[in-house]
């Protein structure tokens, strides 16, 4: 279940704002130029974006970075997964006899991950390490507005708006004011601002590699 902002706490009015088609009258700000020099479409503004709570389709329990990017891009784990491995290792990960296992993940990792599910945005470096409790509380601009994924003492969190989701949630959306883990160091944030183009993630075809490891 979804938990929406209340009132007190709503960042903006429409909580469906990142969901809204994009409009066709703002030709001039509509592509960006990334470094591969292909044009992506850029998509509305991600203020108010609902996490969702995580679908882990695999046999054994998430990490808190493929938590953290499941529950911003709404993807099962499964797949997020195996988008950390495309970061890592290439394409060429799907031809290993085991899929890479993905634990502990760098923010370069995260970032990198977000990417491909076409969220994009900057790391901000949060000053005096403030409790969780104390930084959901100070917030101010887009890193109190938009979707983030958190760095606490040696853990992932994702917040956006007063919505919070991690493993210690176990993939549920909660209310920010009732987050586990509110006494812990938050170190700094990825502000997710904006939306582009996905790429596509090459997926293993396990029940093949179980039938070849069987010959």
């Amino acid at each position: 279940m979804n938990i929406s902002s209340s009132n007190k706490h709503a960042p903006g009015s429409n909580l469906d704002a990142g969901l809204a088609a994009p409009s066709r009258t703002r030709r001039t700000s509509a592509r960006t130029r990334v470094k591969n020099s292909t044009y992506l479409k850029r998509l509305p503004d991600l203020g108010g974006h609902l996490l969702r709570d995580v679908v882990n389709d695999t046999k054994s329990r998430a990490f808190c970075g493929p938590t953290a990017v499941a529950t911003i891009a709404g993807q099962p784990i499964s797949l997020v997964r195996d988008a950390f491995r495309l970061a890592r290792y290439g394409s060429g990960w799907i031809d290993r006899a085991r899929a890479p296992a993905i634990a502990g993940t760098s923010g370069s990792d995260v970032a990198a991950v977000l990417r491909m599910f076409g969220f994009v945005g900057y790391w901000e470096k949060v000053k005096g390490d403030p409790t969780l409790a104390a930084f959901l509380e100070g917030r101010q601009g887009k890193i109190r507005t938009h979707p983030c994924i958190v760095e606490v003492t040696g853990h992932w969190v994702a917040v956006s708006g007063w919505q919070f989701c991690d493993t210690f949630s176990k993939g549920i959306v909660v209310e920010a004011d009732h987050a586990p883990g509110r006494r812990k160091r938050v170190k700094r944030a990825f502000v997710i601002v904006d939306r582009v183009a996905t790429v596509d993630v090459p997926r293993k075809d396990y029940s093949r590699a179980a039938a070849e490891s069987a010959r």
